[in-house]
């Protein structure tokens, strides 16, 4: 169990995140990936054992845009470090609110960390710029019009509006080490 406050809205946010991703994750991949239903903290959402594939799903509150870097817990690339190590494939998906871009972890990759949120833990950051656009369909780019809404950036996991959830205020906590 962590030792910190269980943010129930949140993670239900991200629960619906990760089930609106699955079904296009396993076209994709061509996988069938499966989360452990027995533990909710569970460090890794999808695995795929045939196939040794791993996806982390992470939603994000703002546009692909908004910040030149994204973050992710050092937790979770150690834990996909340690996976590379069994012979598996891992990867993130940055689900924003604009488009969905994803990744593979290689067990070379390095990334500049920072001390933020909430209770201060150990990100990395992430290059937005690195990311490479996800859309198992019509290979979306973030800077194509939605033909049939005329809205820009339609984001490819988001089935319905995005909904809001006030961001914690994290700039005072934050300790950055390169």
């Amino acid at each position: 169990m962590p030792k910190f406050a269980f943010n129930k809205q949140l993670w239900e946010v991200g629960r619906k995140i990760e089930d609106d991703a699955l079904p296009k994750l396993n076209k994709y991949f061509n996988c069938d990936f499966h989360r452990n239903e027995e533990d909710i903290w569970e460090i890794l959402d999808f695995r795929d054992e045939k196939n040794k594939t791993i996806v982390e799903v992470k939603g994000r509150r703002t546009p692909s845009t908004q910040y030149e870097d994204t973050i992710i817990t050092a937790l979770k690339v150690m834990a996909g470090q340690q996976e590379i190590d069994e012979g598996y494939r891992v990867y993130f998906l940055f689900v924003f609110t604009d488009c969905s871009k994803i990744m593979e972890l290689k067990a070379d990759s390095e990334f500049k960390c920072k001390f933020t949120g909430t209770n201060c833990v150990k990100h990395y950051l992430i290059p937005v710029a690195s990311l490479e656009d996800f859309d198992p369909d019509t290979g979306f780019e973030c800077d194509k019009v939605n033909e049939e809404t005329g809205e820009a950036n339609p984001n490819l996991v988001y089935d319905e509006p995005f909904v809001s959830v006030e961001p914690e205020e994290e700039e005072e906590s934050m300790i950055e080490i390169n």
